[in-house]
C-alpha cells in the first residue's frame, strides 16, 4: 500500500509541474503581445513603470487648488525667516512689510488655515502698531468665529497681547453680548482666559456682568461702576437672588460639562457662586467639583472652592477629594494655594486613619522640604498651633474657621470629632518622624523663617532630650564655613534662638550648656548679644548672675562695646 501511494504522489507532482510550466509560457506570450512587463499591476500609475513620465503628486495638486495657495506658500517662507532670533532687524522689518502687504485683505482666510495661523501671529508680534491695528480691524467682524477655531483662538490671544488700548477696546466691543457663548465653548473659552490677563479691570467687570443674567448685560453701563461681584448683584437685587443663582448654576454646570473647570475665570465665578449659595445648592454643585480638585488647586480661587466643598460636603465627598490628590500631596503642600486644601483636610476629616494613609504618608520623605517652605510649613503649624495669627494671615484664619451648615434651621458644625482630639491623633502618628527630622536638621531649620517656626513649636510640644541636645549641638559645635555666619550671629537663626530661650526648659538647659568662652564670643557680636540678652528678658533662672560671672568686659574693644546689642546687654547686666 505504501509503495502504491508513493507512485501516485509522484505522478501528481509531475502533472502539477507540467501545468505550472505551461501557465508561465502562456503568461510570457501574453505579456509579449501587450507590451507590459511580466507581473505589472493593473493599478500602477501610467508611465511610472518604465520611467517614461514622472508620477503625479496628487497631494500637491490638491494644495495648489486651494484658495490663496501662492500667498500662503510665500507667507510661510517669510515666517520661517522672521521667527528666527538671529535675523537682522532691517531684514526682518522688510520681510514683515512684505508679509503685511501679501496677506492684507485675506487675513481671515489665511488665519483660518491650521498651518498658516502662526504666520499672522508673527505679523502681530513683529509688526508695527499701525500694522497690528490694521490686522485687528480687518479681523474684527470674524473675531468670534476665529475664537472658536482650534488654531484661530491662539491668534485672538496674540491680538489681545500685542494690540494697543484702542485695539483691545475693539475686541471688547465684539465680545460684548457674547460672553456666555464664548465662555461655554470649549475652544473660545480660552479667549476669555487671555482677556483676564490683558484687559483692564473696568473692561473685565463689564464683561463679567453677563454671567449674572441677560438684564445685567443689557444695562451694564448702570451696573458696572457699582457692582463688581455676584454678592454685590444679589445685595442690589435681593428679590431676584434665587433666579440669579439658578442662572449662574446652570452656566457653571455647562462649563463643567465642557471640562472648563481648569480655567481661572471659571474658578473665580465658581467661588463667587459658592460664597453666596445655600448649603443645599453647594451640595448640589459638589459632585461636579470633587473629581477636579487637582485642576482647581492651580489658583487661589480654585483652592478656596475645594476648601468650601470640604467644609460643606459629606464624608463621601471629602473622601473623593482626598482620592484625587493621590501622588500630588507634596506638590500641593508647597504650592502657593494648594496648601489651603491640605489644611482644611486636617481640620474637617474625622477619619484620621485615612488622612494618615492618603495624605501624610506621601510627605514622609519630604518633611524637611515641607518645614522649610513658606506654605508647606503651615501644614505642620496648623497641627501644632492651630490658627495662630503669628503664622496665619487673616484670610487664612477666616477660611479655616469651623464649617457651619444649616440643619433644620439651626447652624451646626459639619464634623463629629473634637478638633483637638483629631489633631492629637494626627500628631501621634507624626511625632517621632518630625522630631527625628528636627534633630537631624536643626541648623537648617534655625536658618529658615518657616523652619524656625516649626522647630520652635516641635520643641515646645515635645519632651525629648535628644531633640534638645541636637539643637544645642548645632548651636555650640557648628563647623565654621567661609562666608557663613554662625547660628548665634545669623540674621534669622539668632531670632529663632531668642524665641526658643523663651521656652523655660530649653532656656535653662541652654544656659547651663553655654561655656565662658562661648558667652564672650557671642557678646562680641551684635546679634549674639541679643541672644544672651534673651536669657535676661525671659527671666531664665540664674541668667543674670551666670552671664555677669562669665562675661569678661575688659576683653571687649571699644567698637564691640558700641554695638547696639552689646551695649544693651552690658546695661542690663549693669556692667557698662
Amino acid at each position: 500500500m505504501a509503495a502504491l501511494e508513493g507512485k501516485t504522489s509522484k505522478k501528481r507532482s509531475a502533472t502539477d509541474a507540467n501545468i505550472k510550466t505551461e501557465a508561465n509560457k502562456n503568461k510570457a506570450q501574453k505579456s509579449a503581445k501587450t507590451g507590459k512587463p511580466n507581473g505589472a499591476s493593473k493599478f500602477q500609475k501610467k508611465g511610472s513603470a518604465n520611467g517614461d513620465k514622472p508620477a503625479v503628486d496628487f497631494k500637491l495638486q490638491r494644495k495648489m487648488n486651494r484658495p490663496h495657495y501662492e500667498v500662503v506658500k510665500r507667507a510661510k517662507e517669510i515666517w520661517n525667516i522672521i521667527r528666527e532670533r538671529d535675523v537682522e532687524k532691517t531684514k526682518r522689518t522688510q520681510l514683515v512689510e512684505e508679509l503685511f502687504h501679501l496677506v492684507s485683505g485675506k487675513i481671515y482666510d489665511v488665519a483660518a488655515k491650521h498651518d498658516a495661523s502662526r504666520v499672522i501671529q508673527s505679523l502681530l508680534k513683529f509688526g508695527t502698531p499701525a500694522q497690528r491695528t490694521s490686522v485687528i480691524q480687518e479681523l474684527q467682524p470674524q473675531l468670534l468665529e476665529l475664537a472658536k477655531l482650534q488654531y484661530g483662538c491662539f491668534l485672538v490671544t496674540k491680538m489681545l497681547k500685542y494690540g494697543s488700548k484702542e485695539d483691545r477696546a475693539l475686541i471688547v466691543r465684539e465680545m460684548t453680548g457674547n460672553v456666555v457663548k464664548l465662555a461655554t465653548h470649549n475652544v473660545a473659552a480660552n479667549m476669555l482666559e487671555s482677556a483676564h490677563e490683558y484687559l483692564q479691570p473696568r473692561q473685565l467687570s463689564g464683561l463679567k456682568l453677563e454671567f449674572y443674567g441677560k438684564e445685567f448685560a443689557y444695562f451694564k453701563s448702570e451696573m458696572e461702576d457699582k457692582k463688581k461681584t455676584l454678592a454685590d448683584i444679589i445685595d442690589h437685587s435681593p428679590s431676584k437672588k434665587e433666579e440669579i443663582l439658578t442662572h449662574v448654576a446652570d452656566l457653571l454646570n455647562r462649563m463643567v460639562d465642557k471640562q472648563l473647570l481648569g480655567l481661572a475665570f471659571v474658578q473665580a465665578l465658581m467661588l463667587e457662586y459658592l460664597t453666596v449659595a445655600s448649603t443645599e445648592r453647594i451640595n448640589a454643585m459638589v459632585p461636579n467639583i470633587r473629581d477636579a480638585a487637582v485642576a482647581l488647586l492651580a489658583t487661589r480661587a480654585g483652592a478656596k472652592v475645594v476648601v468650601i466643598c470640604l467644609s460643606v460636603g459629606t464624608p463621601k465627598d471629602r473622601k473623593r477629594i482626598i482620592k484625587t490628590l493621590k501622588d500630588k500631596v507634596f506638590e500641593a503642600c508647597n504650592h502657593i494655594s494648594g496648601y489651603l486644601v491640605l489644611l482644611r483636610i486636617l481640620d474637617v476629616v474625622d477619619d484620621t486613619v485615612l488622612v494618615q494613609k492618603s495624605i501624610l504618608s506621601e510627605l514622609h520623605s519630604h518633611w524637611l522640604d515641607v518645614a522649610l517652605h513658606q506654605n508647606g510649613s503651615k501644614v505642620l503649624l496648623q497641627l501644632l498651633s492651630p490658627l495662630n495669627s503669628k503664622y496665619f494671615g487673616p484670610e487664612e484664619i477666616q477660611l479655616l474657621q469651623p464649617p457651619m451648615v444649616d440643619d433644620n434651621g439651626e447652624q451646626v458644625v459639619n464634623y463629629k470629632k473634637d478638633p483637638q482630639v483629631r489633631r492629637n491623633e494626627l500628631w501621634k502618628g507624626l511625632k517621632s518622624t518630625i522630631e527625628t527630622m528636627c534633630s537631624e536638621n536643626a541648623a537648617a531649620l534655625l536658618r529658615s523663617k518657616s523652619g524656625g517656626h516649626v522647630l520652635f513649636e516641635v520643641v515646645k510640644q515635645a519632651d525629648n532630650e535628644d531633640l534638645t541636645a541636637a539643637v544645642f549641638d548645632a548651636v555650640m559645635n557648628e563647623e565654621a564655613q567661609d562666608g557663613v555666619e554662625p547660628l548665634f550671629a545669623d540674621s534669622l537663626a539668632h531670632k529663632q534662638l531668642q524665641r526658643l530661650i523663651g521656652i523655660e526648659s530649653f532656656g535653662k538647659a541652654l544656659l547651663e550648656a553655654l561655656t565662658k568662652p562661648a558667652i564672650n564670643t557671642w557678646a562680641k557680636t551684635n546679634r549674639g548679644s541679643f541672644v544672651l540678652l534673651a536669657f535676661v528678658k525671659e527671666q531664665v533662672a540664674g541668667a543674670s548672675a551666670a552671664l555677669k560671672k562669665a562675661l569678661d568686659v575688659k576683653k571687649l574693644s571699644a567698637t564691640e562695646k558700641a554695638l547696639a546689642g552689646t551695649k544693651l546687654l552690658l546695661e542690663k547686666l549693669e556692667l557698662a
